[in-house]
């Protein structure tokens, strides 16, 4: 497992080196207003790159977590261990320009409720869930959280850890989740916490990043 300090600043590494790619392609989109620009890859790389800095241990990205199910699919950022366990595994969600939110935050809880149950099967040592996502999404998802059991697991308050009883998965509106190829066992509660942030800014776009570690408390239970 990494130490808290060593994640934060390769997520501070990772942020620098996409917000120099932001000002270097917002400048160039001046003249190309129709060009799309996906970052998520370019944030997958730069992470990798910048928890490999001065370690050892491979830093791979794309990388399966298990041999079937969901955890056979590729995980974005894994890092090894000398162990057969890695140290630490990571997920990465990038809110594209124009996308609906609640679409958005369905695909980040499906990413947080994999990485819960990676950890509950003992196939990382620690998990988490980079989103990155514009200001009005983190402004937006409060009270979209009120009524709608399980997206307060997305925005944990700092140094306040978000945890709730996975039964709400029952519900019909997570049917997507599971039909995607989700586990369905499930630990008994889910655990979320900010453990690092950092901004991007650039005249045409803003987006805070957010490193959430997850992880499931209590036994698998099977929720479906």
């Amino acid at each position: 497992m990494l130490d808290p300090e060593a994640v934060q600043a390769a997520l501070l590494a990772a942020a620098g080196e996409v917000q120099a790619l932001m000002n270097l392609l917002g400048l160039a989109a001046r003249s190309a207003p129709a060009t799309k620009l996906a970052f998520e890859d370019d944030v997958r790389t730069s992470l990798r790159k910048a928890l490999q800095f001065g370690r050892v241990e491979l830093v791979t990205v794309e990388t399966s977590l298990g041999a079937s199910g969901q955890l056979a699919e590729p995980t974005d950022v894994v890092v090894a261990a000398k162990s057969k366990v890695p140290q630490l595994a990571v997920e990465v969600q990038w809110h594209p320009r124009g996308e609906d939110h609640s679409g958005f935050a369905n695909g980040a809880m499906g990413d947080l409720v994999k990485m819960a149950v990676a950890r509950t099967k003992g196939a990382v040592e620690q998990a988490g869930v980079l989103i990155a996502a514009p200001a009005r999404f983190w402004r937006w998802l409060p009270g979209y959280a009120e009524d709608r059991a399980g997206y307060e697991l997305l925005g944990p308050e700092e140094g306040t850890p978000a945890t709730l009883k996975s039964d709400f998965l029952a519900n019909s509106t997570w049917d997507f989740m599971f039909q995607g190829g989700s586990d369905h066992e499930v630990p008994d509660r889910l655990w979320s916490s900010i453990l690092g942030s950092a901004e991007l800014r650039s005249p045409w776009a803003e987006v805070e990043l957010r490193l959430l570690e997850v992880k499931g408390l209590g036994s698998a239970r099977a929720v479906r």
